[in-house]
C-alpha cells in the first residue's frame, strides 16, 4: 500500500497540531477511505485492514474515559484535545487485541512451516520468537515476555481479549493481568477470566501495581496448593541488574528474597545513622549507596600494604567508609584515547566503560588518581583514597578508518585477547534491537562455512541470540561503510541510500553494519558501533606541528 501523504492544515480547529492528511479535494475522511478501498490485497489482508479501521471508529466514536466523544465535540476546544487523548487510548487497547492475536498466528505459523521443512518437533516454532523480535523491533527477551502474555490471553483468557478490543481495558491493564498469571494453570486463568466478565467493576480505576497485586490474591485463593511451588520458582529467579544513568552514574537493582532484602535495607540505614551520628556530612542515602559497595567489594579487598581500620577520618575529624581495594585480578575494561588519559583536561572527552557505556573521561582520570569523580580541581581540601593499581595495553587504530588493527586466529574459537577486543567494540548483544550482555563472542559467516576466526568476522552476541541464530535460514549480510549514506542502510535491499559498490571491500575491517534478515522475511540493520566517538570533535591544536603518529587506545583494567 502507498504511504498516503501529509500536510499541515488539513484538521479543524485553529491550535490543532500540525499534522495531517492532505486531500486532493473533498472530505479528508472520504478521500482517506478511498485510498484504502484501492487497496489491492487478498482478503485476509482486506479484512485486517478493515479491523483496524473498525478500530478507530470505535475509539474516536464511543470512548469511554471522558463524558463526550470526538464528534460531540467543538473543534478547538479543551473537551475536543481530550477527547482526542482518550480515542487515542482506546485505539490504543484495541490494537494491543490484535496485536496479541497476531503474535499467536505468527508463532503458530513458523511453526507449522517448521514441521513442514522436516524441523523436529521439540525444535519446531524454537526461532519463532527471533524473527518476530525483528518484526516488531523490539529486543528478542522483550518480544519473549509479550509472546508469552499474548499467549495466555489468547487462547486462556478470550473475554480479557474481548475487553481490550472494546477499550474496557487499558493495554497496560491486560499486561499487568497477564504478568501477573506468569506459571499459573490454564483453568486459573480461565477462572479469572470469568471472574472479570462478571465483575467488570474490577477492573475500574486499578493502576499496573494495584492490579497485578489483585491478581496474585486471586490466583492464592484459588490455587492455595501451589504457593510453595510459586515461591520456589520465584527465589530461583532472584537477580541483580545494573543500568547505566547519565553523569557516570548506574542503578543497580536485586531481586531478593523478601526477608533478606528487609535484613539488608534495616542493616544499611542503621549504620548509615550511625556514620551520620559521628559526623559524616553525607546524606544518609549516599551513606547506605557507599556501605552497599563497600560490602558487596569487601571479599576483593587485597591489598598486602594495607593495615588501617575499616574506617578513615579526614582532617575534620569526619567519620567515612574506607573506599574498597580492588584486587588485581578484578577486571573493569576502560576504552579511552591516549590523550584523554594522559593529555590535557579537557571534559568534552569520553571513555567506553565495559558493561556500561560512555562515561566522561574526567572520571576515568579522578578515579585512577585516588579523587572523588566531580571533583572540582581548585579545591585545596581533597581527600584522595588508597592508590589504584591499573595495568594498561595500548592498542592502535588504523590511521585510514580509525578502527582497531585487525586480529586474527586460525584457531576456531576466538582467543581471549580476540573475544575482548570484540566485546569492548559492541557493548552490547549485536542482534538488532537486543541489547543484552555479551556471552558469546559469535563468528557471523559460521566457521563451517569458512567465516575466519576475525575482528571483522566476530561480534559478540547474549547466549540465547547465538544459539537461535542457526535455527532457520538467517542471512547476514555485511554493509560498508560508505554505502550507510546519511539516511541509512536499506535492510531490505542491503544498501545504502543512493549507494552502490561492493558490500564489503577489505575483509580486515568489520563492514560498516550487517543487515540481519529472518527466514521469514523480517529484516533488522546492526551497525558497527564506533569505539569512540568524540563529540564536539576536540579544536586542532595550531602549536603542535609534529606527525602525532596513529591514534591509540588504552583499555585500562
Amino acid at each position: 500500500m502507498d504511504s498516503i501523504p501529509m500536510r499541515s492544515g488539513d484538521h479543524p480547529g485553529e491550535d490543532a497540531p500540525r499534522q495531517g492528511v492532505a486531500a486532493p479535494s473533498g472530505d479528508v475522511l472520504e478521500d482517506v477511505l478511498g485510498r484504502f478501498g484501492e487497496i489491492e490485497a487478498g482478503p485476509a489482508a482486506r479484512a485486517l485492514v478493515a479491523q483496524i479501521l473498525a478500530a478507530a471508529l470505535m475509539s474516536f466514536t464511543r470512548t469511554r474515559a471522558v463524558r463526550d466523544p470526538l464528534p460531540d465535540t467543538a473543534p478547538g476546544s479543551a473537551e475536543e484535545a481530550l477527547a482526542v487523548l482518550a480515542g487515542i487510548d482506546h485505539l490504543r487497547a484495541s490494537l494491543a487485541a490484535v496485536d496479541a492475536t497476531w503474535q499467536v498466528a505468527a508463532e503458530e505459523r513458523i511453526r507449522r512451516d517448521d514441521a513442514a521443512r522436516g524441523v523436529p518437533a521439540s525444535q519446531q516454532g524454537r526461532g519463532a520468537g527471533q524473527e518476530i523480535a525483528l518484526a516488531r523491533r523490539i529486543s528478542p527477551v522483550a518480544s519473549s515476555f509479550s509472546q508469552a502474555k499474548a499467549r495466555r490471553l489468547v487462547q486462556n483468557m478470550p473475554g480479557a481479549v474481548d475487553r481490550l478490543w472494546s477499550g474496557a481495558m487499558t493495554d497496560q491493564q491486560a499486561s499487568a493481568i497477564s504478568g501477573a498469571l506468569d506459571g499459573v494453570g490454564a483453568d486459573t486463568c480461565r477462572r479469572i477470566d470469568d471472574h472479570l466478565r462478571e465483575h467488570p467493576e474490577f477492573l475500574q480505576g486499578k493502576g499496573f501495581k494495584r492490579l497485578q497485586s489483585d491478581i496474585r490474591d486471586l490466583v492464592r485463593k484459588l490455587e492455595p496448593e501451589t504457593s510453595r511451588e510459586r515461591a520456589e520458582r520465584a527465589a530461583r529467579a532472584r537477580h541483580v541488574r545494573m543500568e547505566p544513568l547519565e553523569d557516570g552514574m548506574a542503578r543497580v537493582t536485586a531481586v531478593l528474597r523478601g526477608i533478606d532484602a528487609v535484613g539488608l535495607m534495616h542493616s544499611l540505614r542503621t549504620r548509615a545513622e550511625s556514620l551520620r551520628a559521628s559526623g559524616t556530612k553525607d546524606s544518609l542515602s549516599a551513606l547506605e549507596a557507599d556501605l552497599l559497595v563497600e560490602d558487596a567489594l569487601r571479599t576483593a579487598q587485597h591489598d598486602e600494604h594495607s593495615t588501617g581500620p575499616d574506617r578513615t577520618a579526614d582532617d575534620a575529624g569526619t567519620t567515612r567508609p574506607e573506599r574498597p581495594r580492588l584486587r588485581p585480578g578484578l577486571d573493569v575494561g576502560i576504552v579511552i584515547t591516549d590523550t584523554a588519559l594522559l593529555g590535557r583536561e579537557d571534559d568534552a572527552e569520553i571513555a567506553e566503560l565495559e558493561g556500561y557505556g560512555t562515561i566522561p573521561a574526567h572520571i576515568v582520570r579522578d578515579t585512577l588518581l585516588g579523587r572523588s569523580p566531580g571533583h572540582v580541581r581548585s579545591c585545596e581540601d581533597e581527600h584522595p583514597d588508597e592508590v589504584v593499581s591499573a595495568f594498561y595495553r595500548r592498542l592502535y587504530r588504523s590511521p585510514r578508518t580509525s578502527e582497531l588493527v585487525a586480529m586474527e586466529s586460525r584457531a576456531r574459537a576466538f582467543p581471549a585477547g580476540l573475544a575482548r577486543m570484540i566485546r569492548w567494540r559492541d557493548t552490547t548483544c549485536r542482534t538488532p534491537w537486543c541489547n543484552a550482555k555479551i556471552r558469546h563472542s559469535d563468528h557471523v559467516v559460521p566457521h563451517h562455512r569458512g567465516g575466519p576466526t576475525s575482528f571483522a568476522n566476530g561480534q559478540g552476541l547474549c547466549a540465547r541470540c547465538n544459539l537461535l541464530k542457526e535455527h532457520g535460514l538467517w542471512v547476514l549480510s555485511p554493509l560498508s561503510r560508505s554505502q550507510t549514506g546519511s539516511d541509512g542502510p536499506d535492510p531490505r535491499t542491503g544498501t545504502g541510500a543512493g549507494r552502490s559498490g561492493p558490500a564489503h571491500p577489505d575483509p580486515s575491517v568489520p563492514p560498516g553494519a550487517w543487515i540481519w534478515s529472518s527466514p521469514h522475511g523480517a529484516v533488522g540493520t546492526s551497525p558497527t558501533p564506533p569505539l569512540i566517538t568524540p563529540w564536539p570533535d576536540p579544536p586542532p591544536e595550531e602549536d603542535d606541528h609534529d606527525d602525532p603518529g596513529p591514534p591509540g587506545t588504552s583499555p585500562a583494567r
